[in-house]
C-alpha cells in the first residue's frame, strides 16, 4: 500500500514545490536551520550551501572504557527529542502519581485507509524514474511520520533512500538514523547509526546497523538496550549481534554483556528472550538467599515450553547446609480445565540423613455454566518440611496444617450445592499429630436463599451432612453429622432505619461409632429454635464541611438450653469476641455446639464524615444477659455474668496521611481491661514515608493466654530513591524480642534492589533459639530479576507498603 501511494504521488505531483522553511540571518547570505538530532542551530554561507555537506550524525560510541557513559551527551539529547515525538511521555509511569497510565497503540487499519503526504523544500525528477527531495522533508500518514534532509526515490526498483538526521515515529516507536534505505517492493530496509525508543515497554537503545529483512524479522549489529529513562544509564545490555522475530515473539543475542553503573557484571555468549508475553524455552533468572537452617540457597530454573497449552519448569536447587534438591512444575490448560503438578525431592538431607520430598496437584474444571470441580492435593514427607526447606522468609504466615481437598459445586442464583472431601497434615513440628483436624469424607452442603421483591420476606436454608474420620485410631469419636437450619426473616428497611425479625430452627443429628468415648451417645441429637430481632436507626446532620451521624442498634436473641454434653466436638471452636460477635446468633464456629442465651445487644456508632472520609468513628457496644449460659466446648461451667465485655472501638483518618485505630474490651468480671490494641499509621502519599506503631494486649486468665506486644515498622526514604526498611516486634509479656528485620531498598524506574536481614523466634519458650536469614533481590526492569521475591513478605509485614506499578 505504501508503495502504490508513493508511486501515484510521484507520478502526478513530483514537481510540487512547497514554501522553504529557512531562517535568514540578518540580511547577509548566511542561512540557518535547526538540527533535528540535537536541536542545535547550524548556519552556512550561500557558497557553502551550494556544496552538499555530509550531514553530521550521532554515532554509537565505540571502545569506551569502564566507568564511562555508553551514551554521549549528544545521544542523550537525541533520546529526549525522540521522547518528545509521543503525545504521552513513555516514562510518565515513573512519577509514582496515581491516575491513568500512558498507552501507546498502533492503528494499522487507519494507516491502510489514510493517504500519504510528502512535503519538501525542493524536488527534482530525472529520466522520469529518479526523484530527489531535499530540504526539510516531512512524510506523514496517520500516526506515521518521517523527517529527513534529503531523499532519493527510484520508481523502477522501489528503493527510497533517506539521508541526514532521519527521524521516524509512530504510535509504537520512534527512531533516528543517519541514513535509511527502504525497498518498498520487497518490504525491506537498512538503517545506519540508529537510536530508538519503544514506548510500550518502555525501552530505548542504539545500533550501528539494522537490517529489516521482512516486516517481522530484523537483524541488529552492535546493539544496546535499556529500560532507563533518557539521562539515566544505570544498566545497559550490549550485544554484537541480535535477531528479533516478531512473528515468534522472540529475540536472540550473541556476544552480549551487561553493564551496571558502567561496570560489566555478566557476559552472555548466547542468549534468547521473549519480546512479548508469549512463553519461550530457556533458563530463567536464578534466585539466591541465605538462612541459618539451610545455608546459602541457590536455584537455577529451566523453562520448557512443551506445547501451546503445556509447559514444564525444572528447578535444580542447592543448599550448602542440606544438599541438592530437584523440583518440577508442570502446567496444563484445556478448553474448560487447567491445572498444575508440582513435585520436589531431596535424595538425602545431610542434616537429617533422610529422603525429603513434597508434592501438590491443583486442578480446576468448569463442567457447565453452573457446575465446577476443583482439586487441591498436597503432601510433604515430614512436619518440618516447610520450616527447613521452604526458607524462613514466610514463617509465621503459614497455617499449622496442610490441607488437601476435592470440591464439586452446583450454583444457581438462589442455591449452592457442594460436595467436598478434605484431609489435613500436620506441618508444625512443635504440635502433636493428635491435634490434626478431622478428615471430612465427604462433606455435602446445601445453602439456599430466596427473597421477594413485593414482600418483606426472606427464606434461607443452611444444611450440611459430614462423615468425620481420624487419621489414626486415637480413642476419639468418629461418625456422621447432619445439620439443618432453615430460617425465615421479615426485613423492613428504609432510609431512616431497619428492623428484621428472624426465626430459625437448628436440628443436629449424630451417628457415632461404638468405639468412641463412652460419654458420647451414638444417636445424639438436638433441635433448637433461634429467635432474633435486629433493628437500627440512622440520624444525620450536615455542618459546613462535616456530616455527623448517630447510628443506634439493638439486637435481641433467644436460644433455649439443651444438654449437649453427650455430643462430640468435631470441628467447632469458640469465636473471638469482638464487635461483629455482638450481632451473631451463636458464639461458636461450627454446628457441634449451639449456645443458650436470652440477651439483648445495645450498640451505638457515631461518625464525623468529611468528603467520604471518617474523620472520627466511635463504636460502643455491650450484651446484656437475662439468663445463665451453660453450653461449653468442654466441661460444665456455668456463665452467670450479667454483662459481656464492654467493647469500644475508635478510629480516625486524621489527615490523608495519618490514621489511627484502636479497640478495647473492659471485663466487669475481672475489673480490668481484658484486651486491647492501638495502631498509628503515617503513609506519605508523595514522599513514600511509611511509619507504623502498634500495641497489643490480652489479659492472662484461665482459658486465655496472656499477651503484651509492641511492634513498629517503617520505610524511610534517605536519598535518590534509596530507602531504609525495618520492623521490630517485642513481647513485654515474655520480655524478649520476637522478630526484627532491617534492610535497604532502591527503587527507580529502571531498576530495583532490596536486601533484608531477619531474625525471628519460632516460639516463646525459654529454650527457643533465634533464627537468622538474609535475602536480596535485584531487578532490572524490562530485562530480568535476580534473588528472592520480597514483595509478598513486605506486603504482609509492613502496613502501607505498596509495590510500584512500574
Amino acid at each position: 500500500m505504501v508503495y502504490i501511494v508513493v508511486r501515484i504521488f510521484l507520478l502526478f505531483f513530483g514537481a510540487a514545490l512547497l514554501q522553504l522553511s529557512v531562517v535568514h540571518a540578518n540580511e547577509s547570505s548566511w542561512q540557518c536551520k535547526r538540527n533535528r538530532a540535537n536541536g542545535q542551530w547550524q548556519c552556512a554561507s550561500a557558497e557553502q550551501t551550494n556544496i552538499k555537506p555530509k550531514v553530521p550524525h550521532v554515532a554509537a560510541p565505540q571502545d569506551k572504557g569502564w566507568f564511562s557513559d555508553t551514551y554521549s551527551t549528544a545521544q542523550e539529547q537525541l533520546f529526549k527529542r525522540l521522547q518528545q515525538q509521543f503525545k504521552q511521555d513513555p516514562w510518565a509511569m515513573c512519577s509514582l502519581k496515581l491516575g491513568a497510565q500512558p498507552t501507546f497503540l498502533v492503528d494499522k487499519a487507519l494507516r491502510e485507509r489514510t493517504s500519504m503526504n510528502i512535503f519538501a523544500d525542493q524536488s527534482e525528477i530525472f529520466d522520469q524514474k529518479m526523484t530527489n527531495f531535499s530540504g526539510d522533508i516531512d512524510l506523514d500518514r496517520a500516526d506515521q511520520r518521517v523527517l529527513a534532509d534529503e531523499a532519493d526515490y527510484n520508481q523502477d526498483s522501489g528503493v527510497l533512500d533517506l539521508y541526514g538526521d532521519v527521524i521516524y515515529s509512530d504510535g509504537g516507536m520512534a527512531l533516528y538514523g543517519s541514513s535509511v534505505r527502504m525497498n518498498l517492493n520487497e518490504n525491506k530496509s537498512l538503517l545506519r547509526d540508529v537510536s530508538y525508543i519503544m514506548p510500550a515497554s518502555p525501552i530505548r537503545g542504539s545500533a550501528d546497523v539494522v537490517y529489516r529483512d521482512s516486516p517481522t524479522f530484523s537483524r541488529f549489529s552492535n546493539v544496546t538496550y535499556t529500560a532507563c529513562a533518557p539521562g539515566n544509564q544505570d544498566w545497559i545490555l550490549h550485544a554484537s549481534k541480535m535477531k528479533v522475530n516478531d512473528e515468534e515473539g522472540s529475540a536472540s543475542i550473541k556476544h552480549g554483556w551487561l553493564e551496571f553503573k558502567q561496570v560489566p557484571v555478566m557476559y552472555i555468549p548466547y542468549g534468547s528472550f521473549a519480546t512479548d508475553d508469549r512463553r519461550k524455552t530457556g533458563l530463567l533468572t536464578p534466585t539466591v538467599g541465605y538462612s541459618q537452617r539451610s545455608g546459602v540457597d541457590v536455584s537455577l530454573p529451566f523453562y520448557w515450553n512443551v506445547a501451546p497449552n503445556y509447559d514444564l519448569t525444572l528447578t535444580p536447587r542447592y543448599m550448602s547446609s542440606r544438599g541438592f534438591m530437584m523440583g518440577t512444575d508442570f502446567r496444563y490448560l484445556w478448553t474448560d480445565s487447567e491445572g498444575e503438578i508440582n513435585v520436589e525431592m531431596m535424595p538425602e538431607d545431610t542434616q537429617t540423613k533422610t529422603l525429603r520430598w513434597g508434592g501438590s496437584f491443583q486442578h480446576k474444571t468448569q463442567l457447565t455454566k453452573e457446575l465446577n470441580f476443583d482439586w487441591d492435593a498436597n503432601y510433604v514427607s515430614d512436619s518440618a518440611y516447610f520450616l527447613d526447606l521452604q526458607g524462613s522468609l514466610g514463617m509465621g504466615n503459614r497455617s499449622r496444617y496442610l490441607s488437601s481437598n476435592a470440591n464439586i459445586a452446583y450454583t444457581l442464583p438462589w442455591m449452592t450445592l457442594t460436595a467436598k472431601a478434605e484431609n489435613y497434615q500436620n506441618i508444625d513440628p512443635s504440635q502433636d499429630d493428635k491435634s490434626v483436624p478431622y478428615r471430612r469424607l465427604p462433606q455435602i452442603k446445601l445453602d439456599m436463599f430466596k427473597d421477594f421483591d413485593a414482600l418483606p420476606v426472606a427464606l434461607a436454608l443452611d444444611s450440611e451432612y459430614v462423615i468425620f474420620q481420624r487419621h489414626f485410631p486415637d480413642g476419639q469419636a468418629e461418625g456422621q453429622r447432619l445439620n439443618l437450619k432453615p430460617s425465615v426473616s421479615f426485613p423492613f428497611i428504609s432510609d431512616a432505619g431497619f428492623i428484621t425479625p428472624k426465626i430459625a430452627l437448628q436440628h443436629t443429628q449424630y451417628w457415632l461409632g461404638s468405639d468412641g468415648p463412652a460419654q458420647y451417645s451414638t444417636n445424639a441429637s438436638k433441635t433448637l429454635p433461634i429467635v432474633s430481632v435486629d433493628s437500627g436507626l440512622f440520624f444525620e446532620r450536615d455542618f459546613e464541611s462535616l456530616t455527623h451521624t448517630i447510628e443506634p442498634r439493638l439486637f435481641y436473641l433467644y436460644v433455649p438450653y439443651t444438654d449437649q454434653s453427650d455430643m462430640p466436638n468435631f470441628d467447632t471452636s469458640l469465636s473471638d469476641f469482638n464487635s461483629s460477635q455482638l450481632f451473631r446468633d451463636n458464639i461458636f464456629n461450627g454446628a457441634d455446639k449451639t449456645q443458650n442465651t436470652n440477651q439483648i445487644t445495645a450498640a451505638l456508632t457515631t461518625r464525623l464524615v468529611e468528603n467520604g472520609r471518617d474523620r472520627l468513628n466511635l463504636t460502643v457496644g455491650q450484651i446484656f444477659y437475662f439468663e445463665d449460659r451453660k453450653v461449653n466446648l468442654s466441661g460444665d461451667a456455668v456463665h452467670t455474668e450479667l454483662l459481656s465485655n464492654l467493647i469500644t472501638e475508635l478510629s480516625s483518618e486524621i489527615t490523608d496521611e495519618i490514621k489511627f485505630s484502636s479497640a478495647m474490651q473492659w471485663s466487669y468480671e475481672q475489673n480490668a481491661i481484658d484486651r486491647g490494641n492501638a495502631d498509628l499509621y503515617y503513609h506519605g502519599i508523595d514522599n513514600r514515608y511509611v511509619l507504623n506503631a502498634g500495641y497489643r494486649y490480652r489479659l492472662e486468665r484461665p482459658g486465655q493466654a496472656g499477651q503484651e506486644q509492641v511492634v513498629a515498622s517503617a520505610i524511610v526514604p534517605i536519598y535518590d530513591g534509596w530507602s531504609v526498611i525495618g520492623l521490630y516486634r517485642y513481647s513485654l509479656f515474655d520480655r524478649k524480642t520476637l522478630e526484627y528485620f532491617y534492610g535497604l531498598e532502591k527503587d527507580s524506574c529502571c531498576w530495583r534492589f532490596r536486601v533484608i536481614a531477619r531474625q525471628f523466634m519460632l516460639s516463646t519458650s525459654d529454650d527457643a533459639k533465634p533464627q537468622n536469614s538474609i535475602y536480596f533481590q535485584i531487578e532490572l526492569k524490562g530485562l530480568t530479576s535476580l534473588g528472592e521475591k520480597l514483595e509478598d513478605f513486605l506486603l504482609k509485614n509492613i502496613s502501607g507498603y505498596n509495590k510500584p506499578n512500574y
